[in-house]
């Protein structure tokens, strides 16, 4: 089809912004203009892009597969962009980062602080979610790069993934608690007691899910959280027994926080660095990755 290309960067900024006022807005263009381009562009692929009404406008179903593969196109063109802007002047630029809030308080925070001292200038932009969302978008071309936990069972299409820090996942839980159960107590003995886990959608719910399924037993937790550090909070105020990284366990804590010495250790953890097989890393990316690799 022979379609004008900024037809679709129309369509990418409306679908984006559900509203043909702020497209219009982002490519400082009347929105009579915006309302023109999506009619040419449904004209000629012979589809309804949008529903609209007086309140709002939504995507049709047509709409919505349109967008998913422009969006993935838009994407891998801004860092293209960002690769051109890179190689001009080191110390200008963008490095998107994707990383779960635990990997970037107990693991990336320190390296940011070190990479934003030797090159202020280049923005750093973090994406939180949980690892499995960061594996995918950086398939999909929608980072730089991605930090991530890596249970072993891991694998997406698309992406390379370079092991660079070990850590070990622990059981916690208060003196009262830790009373009560076996010297070295088994997974069967835990799962008498309230457990407080992350929530299912997280690498590390799904790693201890295995290590449950692994000693035949379910793991039915009584809370599940969205962060680590809601998980040693419950665990202070008495809880329950808790699962967490052990660097996630404040100092401050040490003496009020049993860490338990079970029956079968759980089997150690690590982190990795995620980029696309076939995206091009910029200059800046680079360096950030390489303040990481070195500081293993």
């Amino acid at each position: 089809m022979n379609i004008n290309f900024e037809l679709y960067k129309v369509f990418y900024h409306a679908a984006k912004n559900l509203s043909f006022t702020r497209a219009a807005e982002c490519l400082f263009v009347t929105q009579s203009s915006v309302s023109q381009s999506i009619k040419l562009l449904e004209n000629h692929l012979n589809i309804l892009l949008f529903i609209r009404n007086k309140r709002n406008m939504q995507l049709t179903k047509e709409g919505e597969m349109l967008f998913f593969h422009i969006s993935e196109a838009y994407d891998i063109i801004k860092a293209g962009e960002r690769n051109i802007e890179n190689t001009k002047v080191l110390g200008f630029g963008e490095v998107k980062i994707g990383a779960s809030d635990t990997i970037c308080r107990y693991f990336l925070l320190h390296y940011i602080k070190q990479f934003h001292a030797d090159y202020p200038n280049i923005k750093i932009n973090i994406t939180n979610q949980p690892s499995m969302q960061t594996l995918e978008d950086i398939a999909g071309g929608k980072m730089d790069f991605g930090v991530v936990n890596l249970p072993e069972t891991m694998k997406v299409k698309g992406v390379n993934i370079t092991e660079i820090k070990g850590f070990q996942e622990v059981a916690i839980t208060t003196d009262a608690y830790a009373k009560t159960l076996p010297k070295h107590p088994s997974i069967k003995d835990l799962k008498n007691y309230p457990l407080i886990t992350l929530t299912p959608n997280t690498n590390t719910r799904r790693y201890l899910d295995a290590v449950f399924h692994a000693q035949k037993e379910t793991l039915a937790p009584e809370f599940e959280l969205e962060s680590i550090d809601l998980i040693v909070d419950f665990v202070r105020i008495g809880l329950g027994v808790g699962f967490v990284m052990a660097d996630a366990i404040p100092e401050t804590d040490h003496e009020t926080i049993h860490i338990l010495d079970l029956k079968e250790p759980l089997p150690s953890r690590s982190i990795g660095i995620v980029t696309n097989k076939e995206l091009p890393l910029s200059l800046s990316t680079e360096h950030f990755m390489n303040v990481l690799i070195k500081g293993r």
